[in-house]
């Protein structure tokens, strides 16, 4: 079982408060706003025909999807080649439904979607899998707690990203209850956050276990 960390505090004495933890503190209320949305979700399937890496494929009508709400190596860091196998296992010339929240398009031009193989959630499945970590934005909450769920079941089995803990690059950790990062304790992101809306971690596990991911500012 991982260090977990002060965001979850009493509330995860039971399922029923792990739920009402992630709902409340985790995603700041975001997500029950986001759950009584009605989903956008595209009446066609398209054939994915490749995959770029493991958050990232190409459809047949030439657009590249970004799975949202998840995260998974680079090229050239480490489990790269796992996670890609991965979600070229689940997809690759397959046909899948796109699920849209309220950030359709990224800054790079890449469509923003949850994607659904019948009735399995693929980002969900490669969480699951421990070939990817959760990834929260304010535009992109939806379906937020039952990645987070399955982000706990792959680490608490230690399988995938989490079969060994990750190396510690600091003493400690730094992260805002209104944000969805952790950070070195240097980072600039930090220097505004209010002393009372401030977590700290002693290691990264116990961040992710909380829904954090690591800033891409710091590279913690």
């Amino acid at each position: 079982m991982y260090l977990i960390g002060a965001k979850w505090g009493a509330l995860m004495q039971s399922k029923a408060g792990l739920t009402a933890a992630i709902v409340t503190l985790i995603l700041g209320g975001a997500l029950v706003g986001c759950s009584k949305k009605s989903p956008s979700v595209s009446g066609d399937e398209i054939e994915v025909i490749g995959v770029i890496d493991g958050d990232t494929v190409e459809l047949q009508d030439g657009r590249r999807v970004r799975l949202v709400g998840i995260d998974t190596p680079e090229r050239g860091d480490a489990f790269y080649d796992s996670a890609s196998a991965l979600t070229e296992r689940l997809v690759l010339k397959k046909r899948v439904r796109l699920e849209y929240d309220r950030d359709q398009i990224d800054r790079y031009g890449r469509t923003l979607a949850f994607l659904w193989v019948g009735d399995q959630l693929v980002n969900r499945e490669i969480v699951k899998e421990g070939w990817a970590w959760c990834y929260f934005y304010e535009g992109n909450l939806r379906h937020s707690r039952e990645l987070l769920l399955a982000q706990h079941e792959a680490m608490n089995a230690h399988i995938g990203l989490w079969k060994s803990a990750h190396q510690e690059t600091e003493d400690y950790y730094r992260a805002s209850f209104l944000s969805y990062r952790f950070h070195r304790p240097e980072c600039e992101s930090m220097d505004k956050v209010e002393p009372d809306l401030e977590v700290v971690y002693y290691s990264k596990d116990s961040a992710f276990y909380d829904g954090y991911s690591p800033c891409s500012r710091c590279t913690p």
